[in-house]
């Protein structure tokens, strides 16, 4: 059974995205073997990646770079393979497939689904937030007490009425592969608490007099979602949270909660989360009070692995790193080195990430080193950081 996956909190946080059509070979299969399940890659001659969805964009971009700076080194189709973070570490840590690069939205995916046969290091360098995402053209009918309005017209002081409306579809990820799944669980109870303090009067209006939830419940906005909305049919979650995209352009679901990038990315409206909501800021203060929740509560497999269904709240941290079985390792260098260098950094600012100047080299072990040439990239995890609650919280540990 796997340990739970824990969002890393600390100062920092993994990205990594690609996307492709095509899948990599796996462990001793022969060259020519196929499976139903992931075709296999007849020995590729170039770098192969797979990475979180909401990286898609930002890697599909990269790979096009790649391929001018090393224009005799291939890369799979669209930049590499998405899929949600998890679904994508089990792809390597418990089906064996060979990869030469993997990146993660949540960094305690590496340590815990990789480590230690797969992987013995990681690099954090980015962080993303979760915000509410609406098609800014959908002209669908919601009604909020007694009053008719229509999805555009949601804004930062009533998105919570829009999105609890009994009727209304909401799309979430599915977080026993996906972070973005139990990430937003996180967020919108961090959002209850937000409210009951810094807008009490309208929120029991809402959601004790007109929904009938209990005074200064927090957990009401959750709940509503979450737990109601499964019981009506009105939550749809997907397996990838970059496939939201396209469902919100065609007004099914209403509204997503998921990343601010792939909002920005994908021509979406979304509303900006205030920093005690959002999950991305990433100071001591904020890990501090991301803490006060977790992901329980939610159906079975929404809110986490199927094994351990509470995910305790923590920034959203990307982070990447090269398995031990990668076929390439050199080409996968390579590719970090152009990743986490000034070309990956524009790279990231353009599709809405947040790229740390300089992205934190973390060991899981002592003889764990980073791989020659990455040094001027990425820098040791400073004493500071290298035990206590952040660093528990980071690696997926109690």
């Amino acid at each position: 059974m796997l340990k739970k996956i824990i969002t890393i909190s600390i100062l920092f946080f993994v990205l990594l995205g690609a996307g492709c059509t095509t899948a990599p070979k796996t462990t001793g299969a022969p060259k020519t073997s196929t499976t139903t399940s992931s075709p296999v890659v007849s020995s590729h001659p170039g770098v192969t990646v797979i990475a979180a969805g909401s990286l898609g964009y930002a890697l599909k971009d990269l790979g096009q770079k790649w391929r001018e700076v090393y224009p005799n080194a291939p890369i799979l189709p669209g930049g590499g393979i998405f899929m949600g973070s998890i679904k994508g570490g089990k792809q390597i840590g418990v089906l064996h497939r060979q990869y030469d690069v993997y990146a993660s939205a949540a960094s305690s995916v590496i340590p815990q689904v990789l480590a230690p046969k797969y992987a013995s290091w990681m690099i954090v360098f980015a962080t993303n937030q979760i915000s509410v995402l609406y098609s800014q053209n959908s002209q669908a009918p919601i009604t909020i007490e007694g009053k008719t309005y229509h999805v555009s017209d949601i804004n930062s002081q009533n998105w919570w009425k829009f999105v609890t409306s009994p009727g209304v579809t909401i799309g979430v990820s599915n977080g026993s592969q996906d972070p973005a799944g139990f990430q937003a669980i996180q967020a919108m109870k961090l959002a209850g608490m937000y409210l009951v303090k810094h807008d009490n009067t309208a929120y029991n209006a809402w959601f004790h007099k007109e929904l009938g939830y209990p005074v200064n419940d927090t957990n009401a906005i959750f709940q509503a979602i979450w737990i109601k909305k499964t019981k009506t049919g009105y939550l749809r979650p997907v397996g990838i949270e970059a496939s939201l995209d396209a469902m919100i352009k065609t007004g099914a679901p209403y509204f997503g909660i998921s990343y601010r990038s792939l909002a920005k990315s994908y021509g979406l409206g979304y509303i900006q989360l205030p920093w005690q909501v959002n999950l991305g800021h990433t100071n001591e203060s904020a890990i501090q009070y991301y803490s006060q929740v977790n992901s329980s509560g939610a159906p079975m497999g929404l809110s986490g692995s199927s094994s351990e269904a509470t995910q305790s709240g923590a920034p959203i941290f990307y982070a990447v790193t090269i398995p031990t079985n990668a076929p390439n390792k050199v080409l996968a260098k390579n590719y970090l080195m152009l990743l986490l260098g000034p070309i990956g950094q524009q790279v990231l600012k353009d599709t809405y990430f947040k790229p740390l100047s300089k992205p934190y080299f973390v060991p899981f072990n002592s003889k764990a080193v980073l791989p020659s040439g990455l040094s001027p990239y990425a820098q040791k995890l400073p004493v500071r950081l290298q035990s206590g609650s952040g660093y528990k919280a980071m690696m997926g540990s109690s």
